[in-house]
């Protein structure tokens, strides 16, 4: 992490771009918030206390958190001008990411060692703190807290899947309001838990109906409707102050400029509509039907335009996460890094091939199930469809919005995610072949793979380390 920040992302000309400056301007205003004035009444200090203040494109979390780290004498800059603060703040900024991330995986590898074998916990924590969290830790951005919120809100979202309580909603709830306050993007992730916990609700409803029995599941229907709209009210709750920031300021609770961008096919073109339109009153006298939309935007395109910008958008965004661009060994003059884990998506086909291995091994090698115990959870196919949708919800969406948003920091946010369900899946068939009394072979060299993984990373790790550079790009 120290090396990405000295090396990386450190010049006034990264500082200016990629948004960062704007960031550093958004935590100097917040900084006001941090310290109510009670003399002009007490209820208004209090909420702006919270997370709220939004420009449209970046939302609150990550200028509120960063507004703790603002010296009292910092004054603001001009807007193409990094002045010596800014530049003290920008290096605190990247510090405090690495410290989260930190503490991220720590709470992650106690959460895994509880319930995974050591080596997939080894493997869970190298892949996602080296290959998803670490790389955006040099960035003064909100990607490495939104990471984290994500992933919280995944597990979440599976956990409930699992076992519909009350409870667990209001946890959704919660998490989705804090990842919604570093970045919009996770609202997807909440429609589609919402789609297919609602398409559970049905299938069950017609198994009733129908008759039958609905065998071991701990997924209760009755709890559906009501957990749906303690999730909703929690999010609500949590992400309450920017709601109503943004519609005071922009007209609508929700409103995203991002989410009028995906309607161009050029940032110039979006970013220049941004600045006519940067304001309720201007929002307010363009109606609807003139506003970027998807009907406005397949009024002016053929299909087959369409069709090809979402299909090329989603090739270059997969191949983005799975094989990011890598550095040239073996020459005279080794280059620099060009990234942590360069083959990523190796890593990845790897978990896969040990899942895939140990379900065959499961399915040809090991005694027929004779109980409950023995078999698949009742609910696997409602997760399985819970991450097929997800990861293809957001490949095609992201895919779509290439022309506006160009990067890996789009889809790495699901490889975290990737990693993690990949090792509990593979980890949930070991147990099934235990309770199976599988052979006593199959534990062990579902090990040694996930060992073989581990030294194959690590081994990445100890060349990064023997030749300590990276390229600023």
């Amino acid at each position: 992490g120290s090396l990405l920040i000295t090396q990386t992302n450190f010049t006034d000309e990264d500082i200016l771009g990629g948004d960062q400056k704007n960031n550093i301007a958004l935590a100097l205003k917040a900084r006001d918030d941090l310290s109510p004035d009670f003399t002009k009444g007490v209820s208004e200090p209090i909420k702006n206390w919270f997370p709220h203040r939004t420009d449209g494109v970046v939302n609150p979390l990550w200028p509120w958190v960063a507004a703790w780290l603002v010296e009292d004498d910092h004054l603001p800059s001009a807007d193409n001008e990094v002045s010596e603060a800014d530049r003290d703040l920008f290096n605190r900024g990247r510090r405090f990411h690495l410290g989260w991330t930190l503490g991220a995986l720590i709470i992650i590898g106690i959460a895994a060692a509880r319930a995974f074998t050591l080596p997939a916990t080894l493997n869970l924590l190298l892949l996602v703190g080296f290959g998803a969290l670490l790389p955006r830790t040099a960035y003064f951005q909100p990607e490495p807290l939104f990471f984290v919120l994500f992933l919280a809100t995944w597990v979440a979202c599976l956990l409930a899947l699992h076992r519909n309580g009350l409870w667990i909603h209001s946890v959704i709830g919660v998490l989705g309001g804090l990842a919604y306050l570093a970045k919009g993007s996770v609202q997807p992730l909440l429609m589609v838990y919402v789609v297919i916990s609602t398409a559970r609700w049905a299938w069950g409803w017609i198994e009733t109906w129908r008759g039958r029995d609905g065998g071991t599941t701990l997924w209760l229907r009755r709890n559906h409707w009501l957990a749906i709209i303690m999730m909703s009210f929690f999010f609500l709750m949590t992400a309450g102050p920017r709601l109503v920031y943004s519609a005071k300021t922009f007209g609508d609770p929700f409103h995203s400029f991002p989410g009028y961008w995906m309607w161009f096919d050029d940032f110039s073109d979006a970013y220049a509509w941004m600045g006519k339109y940067n304001h309720k009153a201007a929002l307010d006298a363009l109606p609807k039907s003139e506003r970027p939309s998807f009907a406005n935007y397949a009024a002016t395109h053929t299909p087959e335009q369409m069709w090809s910008r979402l299909i090329d958008g989603t090739k270059v965004k997969i191949g983005e996460l799975l094989a990011p661009p890598t550095t040239l060994r073996g020459t005279k003059q080794p280059k620099p890094w060009k990234g942590v884990l360069e083959w990523r998506g190796w890593y990845l086909g790897g978990l896969f091939a040990i899942f895939a291995g140990l379900a065959i091994t499961l399915r040809w090698r090991c005694p027929a199930p004779m109980n409950a115990a023995q078999r698949l959870h009742p609910e696997t196919a409602t997760k399985t469809l819970f991450v097929l949708a997800a990861v293809a919800g957001y490949s095609l969406a992201y895919g779509w919005y290439t022309p506006i948003g160009r990067g890996d920091r789009f889809m790495l946010s699901l490889y975290a995610p990737l990693v993690l369900c990949l090792v509990m899946a593979s980890e949930s068939l070991l147990r099934r072949a235990k309770r199976r009394h599988c052979a006593s072979w199959i534990p062990k060299v579902y090990c040694a793979a996930h060992g073989a993984l581990a030294l194959a990373i690590i081994w990445r790790l100890v060349e990064i380390l023997r030749r300590p550079y990276f390229k600023n790009d």
